[in-house]
């Protein structure tokens, strides 16, 4: 009996060390996106009156229905409009402040 619970204790281990799972199917470790391979670094803003679907939705937070309400209130002349035109709230903007600029001459 000991052996057994002996060889069941090391067959444990050695799976866990090598990264297996008991069933035999490989497991891949949960990776978390790099927000800056995501948005872009701080220096490369996001231009809100003329980035494109895919830029804008590659910022924090954004789903398709946002992107198409930032898109159709467009041009901004200042970022704080997100908010009064009702494009979106307070802590969504606050998610995304840090990477858009509203430059003039829109789209």
């Amino acid at each position: 009996m000991q052996r057994v619970a002996f060889s069941l204790g090391v067959t444990v281990l050695l799976v866990g060390l090598v990264g297996g799972s008991p069933t035999g199917q490989v497991v891949a470790p949960v990776e978390r996106p790099d927000p800056s391979l995501t948005v872009g670094s701080k220096s490369a803003k996001v231009d809100i009156n003329r980035a494109g679907r895919e830029e804008i939705g590659r910022l924090p937070g954004m789903t398709a229905a946002l992107v198409d309400r930032i898109i159709q209130n467009r041009p901004y002349r200042k970022l704080d409009e997100l908010i009064s035109k009702k494009v979106m709230g307070r802590k969504q903007f606050a998610e995304i402040r840090e990477y858009v600029v509203a430059r003039p001459g829109g789209m």
